[in-house]
């Protein structure tokens, strides 16, 4: 058993601990060593649990980039947090397991165990996580894989809620979440919370009192995204056909990003000491968003970190209202979808089901 660096997230004293198996994990050792954390982090008296978080990687980095958000998120939504990262190409086979525990207010508030599997061991990972979730609290799974495919079939078996990131996947991606969706799936995705800024700014320009009357004459919308079309705008068009089912929407592809797309099965915000800041706009991000109802136009822009909207078109004048987008803070975006703990947003699955329908093949570059 070793020492190892500090937890990144919480309150008072905690500390990384680890042990190593030669093959199988033995849950006893793993257990104990939970109890050990919990001492560590100061005062074992009481843990507050809320969930059961559990993230599945398919690599090291990959939860090293995802660790910052989850453990965020973590701290907003106490909870047992167990991360799995299996690596079955990695030869020779070892397992081993991490623990740490974090005080807030004078309780334990998240207790992290991360499980690596190499080789054949990553076939006891399942039955040594099961072993270790706290019973009759849900279950939540952040899934850092392709949204397809048997595992991630058993992945929803595992879970109440799992969660997703499609704006990091090829578009063709949301056409499967949107099947998996139309049967009762219970997913949640970081990309939907992405357009939550662009959804609020659009609802708020449609209940001004003055443009109220504009909302039963609503016909056509056009979403852009920078340099190609990704699973955001496709989301974001999708809201709207679903919510006004007579209008005629299209995706566009606008200017060239700012930087290029999300590393796949990365988290989300900046992690460690980066500057707060608005993200830069990635490839398939919205830049602008468009609504009509004749004789007025809702054009809603993005430019750098404000959001502007503009009504043109109405009788009592131009309107122009702006608003600031969120900081990309580690965990944000994944604190937001942790409010629902179970089941899915029935606005995301007719969404993303509305942007299938749109014929997405010819984007498949994303």
């Amino acid at each position: 058993m070793t020492l190892g660096e500090p937890i990144a997230a919480g309150q008072g004293t905690r500390a990384e601990l680890s042990i190593r198996f030669d093959d199988s994990f033995d849950l006893g050792k793993v257990q104990r060593l939970l109890q050990d954390a919990r001492e560590l982090a100061g005062s074992a008296s009481e843990t507050v649990s809320t969930l059961n978080l559990v993230a599945i990687y398919f690599s090291q980095d990959a939860y090293e980039r995802a660790r910052s958000a989850l453990e965020t998120a973590a701290r907003v939504h106490p909870c047992r947090m167990v991360v799995l990262v299996a690596e079955p190409k990695v030869e020779p086979s070892a397992a081993s397991a991490r623990v740490a525990a974090v005080r807030t207010a004078g309780s334990v508030a998240l207790e992290r165990i991360v499980l690596l599997a190499q080789g054949r061991a990553v076939r006891y990972l399942e039955s040594a996580m099961t072993g270790l979730l706290l019973p009759d609290l849900p279950r939540v799974v952040v899934w850092g894989g392709r949204p397809e495919g048997a595992l991630f079939q058993h992945a929803m078996e595992l879970g109440d809620r799992i969660i997703i990131d499609s704006g990091t996947r090829p578009l063709a991606s949301v056409r499967a979440v949107a099947q998996l969706l139309a049967r009762g799936a219970p997913i949640g995705d970081l990309a939907w919370a992405r357009i939550f800024p662009w959804q609020g700014l659009a609802a708020e320009l449609l209940d001004v009192p003055s443009l109220r009357e504009h909302r039963g004459r609503l016909q056509s919308a056009r979403v852009v995204c920078a340099g190609d079309v990704g699973a955001e705008g496709a989301l974001l068009a999708g809201w709207f056909a679903s919510r006004v089912k007579r209008a005629t929407v299209e995706l566009a592809v606008g200017a060239a990003p700012e930087v290029n797309s999300p590393v796949p099965g990365g988290g989300d915000g900046k992690p460690g000491d980066a500057p707060m800041a608005t993200a830069p706009v990635a490839r398939g991000n919205v830049v602008e968003f468009q609504f009509s109802a004749p004789p007025v136009t809702f054009t809603l822009r993005r430019e750098r970190s404000i959001l502007t909207a503009e009504v043109r078109g109405d009788d009592d004048g131009e309107v122009v209202n702006r608003v600031r987008l969120p900081p990309e803070t580690p965990g944000r975006l994944l604190s937001l979808e942790l409010k629902l703990l179970a089941g899915r947003d029935e606005l995301y699955a007719e969404a993303a089901q509305a942007a299938a329908r749109m014929g997405l093949e010819r984007w498949t570059s994303s």
